[in-house]
């Protein structure tokens, strides 16, 4: 017995040389896809969901890209006032105790005033690029990044910014508080 596509009914056994319960509209394939829908729901929502739901604020992160004489260095500021400064290794071979983090703690002033800056400056990419005379060995590039975000090279100067002046105001802060000791 077969229905009018040609396949047997769920609880009919399929004929010799039907296609059985694996053919479209049979029961099995209809119960998959079901599940299958309910599946992709599913993941669809919880992504959703994580979207929404609060996270961890994000934290700004100052790149200081070095040069060929010395090594840059990454300072993760997080809102909670906790700054945190790795150095880059400069070679692979170099012993992962050279690039120990180091912490500090900001004061919220300075932390207050820098994420305001930030948020003042977006979007980061539509800073003026200021360019300036660098060697081409011991020329570095100093940057911010915040959430998708950069800002173009903070060391050449504002260009008449006043975003960009608060912002490399602020930056140059930071960086002292972790080279003055």
């Amino acid at each position: 017995m077969t229905t009018t596509n040609g396949t047997a009914p769920p609880d009919v056994p399929a004929e010799p040389g039907g296609r059985g319960a694996f053919a479209p509209g049979s029961a099995i394939i209809d119960s998959m896809l079901q599940m299958l829908v309910c599946v992709a729901l599913i993941v669809v929502g919880m992504s959703l969901l994580s979207e929404a739901s609060p996270t961890k604020a994000e934290n700004a992160i100052i790149i200081d890209s070095g040069s060929t004489n010395r090594a840059g260095v990454r300072i993760e500021v997080g809102q909670s006032g906790v700054a945190e400064m790795t150095p880059a290794r400069r070679n692979m071979d170099a012993p992962s105790g050279q690039t120990k983090p180091l912490q500090r703690t900001l004061s919220s002033a300075v932390v207050q005033r820098f994420y305001a800056d930030l948020e003042k400056a977006k979007p980061l990419g539509s800073l003026p690029e200021v360019h300036c005379m660098k060697s081409a060995s011991f020329g570095s590039a100093l940057t911010v990044v915040f959430g998708s975000e950069q800002t173009p090279d903070l060391s050449c100067g504002d260009g008449g910014n006043a975003a960009m002046r608060n912002l490399i105001r602020d930056v140059n802060e930071i960086v002292a508080l972790f080279h003055n000791e």
